[in-house]
């Protein structure tokens, strides 16, 4: 199995790691804490770039991001939590999960997003409530606080 991934992975390139890290995000049984050791795995055999795998884990995780993001923005929280309630086997985020992300979301504000992205079991579901709450500016200057600590002009 091990060969097959690194073999499926090498032979694809740098659009599946793309893809798998969209889809984790879309499809939480899908883990980053797989694909991208994996992917590291196969930078360090000289198969693949370690820039050009960076850039497209990255880009996969943000674009994963928006389709949680804006049904979000484009619903509200009782219409998404009446089709989790019908849909939530396949939606692969349940009512209770949406109550607690908003409710950290409105104790933790922006900060629950940007460490809430930091864990497997939140990641999904953190990005609904900052869509209902259309906090993508408020987001972005996280990400601009981080560049600025490591020594980099926004």
């Amino acid at each position: 199995m091990f060969e097959f991934i690194v073999d499926f992975l090498i032979s694809s390139g740098y659009l599946v790691v793309f893809l798998l890290m969209g889809l984790e995000n879309i499809f939480p049984p899908v883990p980053s804490e797989m694909i991208m050791p994996f992917a590291g795995f196969i930078v360090a055999r000289g198969d693949l770039g370690l820039v050009g795998v960076l850039l497209a884990g990255t880009a996969g995780s943000v674009i994963g991001t928006l389709p949680w993001f804006y049904a979000g923005k484009a619903f509200g929280h009782e219409r998404l939590r009446r089709l989790s309630a019908r849909w939530g086997q396949w939606l692969t985020v349940t009512p209770d999960e949406m109550d607690k992300s908003l409710a950290t979301f409105e104790k933790h504000g922006t900060n629950a997003v940007l460490f809430g992205r930091l864990l497997p079991a939140i990641r999904t579901s953190i990005s609904i409530p900052a869509g209902m709450r259309k906090c993508a500016r408020c987001c972005s200057s996280h990400g601009r606080r981080l560049a600025r600590s490591r020594g980099a002009a926004c």
